[in-house]
């Protein structure tokens, strides 16, 4: 089966292809969200334009004050630019594999990796590769990766070479289909490398029914590792068969493969997974969303991110990342790299791009509206109407005031979050809470409220691990285990819980806990649980608990 997003490649001969998640580069205009965030000072938890007009950043950090960054331009040289702190970047040079090249040309280049090995430097890329002279691409050719060196940071590449030629090794292959050895041996697109304590891995994206992703350890390439896809895994809807743009880090002991999902102009987003181990980066762990493509009031696409690296610099981590901009009617106006401070939850798990889940305490017969005040001391209200909100005591913000003439609104430019309450239309009562710029959760307590649920998160354990959840009585000391068995939560790493224990049938309201405790096993070993517990106050609305 032909992967879509080589036939829309094919279709777009007419201009540039834009690269992973992209369709044909469009012409240039004014940059996403460039005035404001311009204003939000460097240092807080701003995003902030890098460089616009660029897609599927890659970032290579020399030093905590050298880094270089590159990414899919206009489709017939990769641009490379420099920075000193991470922030402002000035264009060092162009790369033009075909000028490099005395043999053949290049077009159609994306999604380049940009990577320091044995002392010198790599250029991997994605493109298209004919005699000098030739239509490219050519009918019947695919896409492939090809890889070009520098001896030093003058970046002066050299002509491209393809990978592992005449072996049947992972590798360069510009034929259609699948290779003998399996489809997951075709290095199509989205070549990412990865350097270990002990080990080199290489990452790419391969075709069959869909976009997948597969390493192997450059010691040992003839192991071939499958991390996503639909060839391989099973997928959600909504990444639409599409899992690209492995990005690879490791922190405080904990390895995160990071990819992209969906179509460019439909449910294109950031998703991760965490394991001990490169191997067990697959999507046999929980996989986790990122990102959230934002929509409009009338459900047409306003922005999408994707296509990221993240990057260190003095013990701060960075999501560096494209954004797409779309115009009322939904269609694809720009791409532009952008950088946003990531935080990590106690497991290990990382803030979200652009969601915040607004909690707070129910009054009967009440119904709510959802206020932002911004930095600069202005409020957006409502962002979220009583007509959006109703009678509901949560909302996951997405980034869209919808109820603001569809207003963007990204986390680092919220100071805090208010929620107006009414009864019979009695509107003017508020609370608010401090927000910053970076955490998922927002809880507000309204007087004279009560506690209608219990969010409840917990890290993940082993591989296909399943959970139960007990609760601790305040009024005996009392656990009740399992309150909320494993026939119920299995794999899953949250619960809502709404004042009863399903499994024994008792009710125990919120107001009566003083602890939850999260269990885990594998392969039903219930005899041998690892259980993590968190006290609890009887009145929150958000819980996390940490299964050591």
């Amino acid at each position: 089966m032909k992967p879509l997003r080589i036939v829309m490649l094919v279709s777009a001969l007419s201009t540039p292809f834009a690269g992973c998640g992209g369709g044909p580069a469009p012409e240039p205009g004014p940059a996403p969200e460039a005035a404001s965030t311009a204003a939000l000072a460097e240092g807080d938890n701003a995003r902030t334009l890098l460089v616009p007009w660029l897609a599927d950043p890659e970032v290579l950090k020399e030093n905590d004050d050298l880094f270089f960054l590159t990414g899919t331009g206009n489709g017939v040289v990769l641009p490379l630019y420099e920075s000193n702190d991470l922030t402002a970047f000035r264009f060092k040079r162009d790369y033009n594999p075909s000028a490099a090249d005395p043999t053949y040309d290049y077009c159609f280049l994306w999604a380049p990796d940009l990577n320091k090995s044995n002392g010198a430097y790599q250029l991997h890329f994605s493109a298209h590769r004919v005699p000098n002279g030739a239509a490219c691409p050519p009918a019947g050719q695919e896409v492939t990766t090809f890889v070009a060196t520098a001896p030093d940071l003058n970046f002066n590449f050299g002509a491209p070479q393809p990978l592992n030629a005449n072996t049947t090794l992972p590798r360069t292959s510009t034929a259609p289909g699948c290779l003998p050895q399996g489809c997951n041996r075709n290095i199509r697109i989205d070549a990412a490398t990865y350097n270990d304590t002990a080990a080199r891995w290489f990452f790419y994206v391969w075709f069959d029914r869909g976009n997948n992703i597969s390493s192997f350890n450059t010691a040992a390439p003839g192991t071939v590792y499958n991390h996503a896809g639909p060839a391989v895994f099973a997928t959600p809807a909504h990444e639409e068969g599409i899992n690209e743009a492995p990005e690879v880090f490791k922190r405080n002991g904990i390895y995160y493969l990071l990819f992209s999902g969906g179509w460019y102009n439909s449910q294109y987003a950031m998703y991760y997974v965490m394991a001990d181990s490169i191997p067990n980066l697959t999507r046999a762990r929980a996989v986790r969303r990122l990102s959230l493509s934002q929509r409009n009031s009338a459900g047409r696409l306003v922005q999408s991110h994707g296509h990221n690296v993240i990057v260190e610099r003095r013990g701060e981590y960075f999501n560096v990342f494209h954004v797409g901009a779309f115009d009322t009617a939904g269609n694809l106006t720009s791409r532009s790299t952008y950088k946003q401070r990531v935080g990590f939850k106690p497991d290990g798990a990382m803030t979200s791009l652009n969601q915040v889940s607004v909690r707070w305490n129910k009054l009967n017969g009440y119904s709510y509206s959802l206020d932002v005040v911004l930095r600069d001391g202005s409020v957006i209200g409502p962002c979220s109407s009583v007509a959006l909100l109703g009678q509901s005591n949560k909302t996951v913000f997405d980034g869209v005031c919808r109820s603001a003439g569809d207003r963007v609104v990204t986390k680092g430019e919220i100071a805090a979050f208010r929620i107006f309450y009414a009864i019979n239309g009695a509107w003017g009562a508020f609370v608010e809470k401090a927000y910053d710029g970076i955490s998922d959760d927002v809880s507000l307590e309204l007087p004279g409220g009560f506690t209608p649920f219990v969010d409840l998160e917990w890290s993940e354990t082993q591989t296909n691990a399943q959970y139960s959840i007990d609760v601790q009585r305040r009024d005996t000391g009392a656990w009740i285990g399992p309150c909320i068995g494993v026939a119920a939560v299995n794999k899953s790493l949250a619960w809502t819980y709404q004042g009863r224990c399903d499994t024994p049938g008792i009710n125990v309201p919120a107001s009566n806990i003083q602890a939850f405790r999260v269990c885990s096993a594998v392969n039903g070993d219930w005899a041998h649980p690892r259980c993590g517990a968190a006290a609890y106050d009887g009145r929150s609305l958000h819980s996390r608990i940490v299964i050591p």
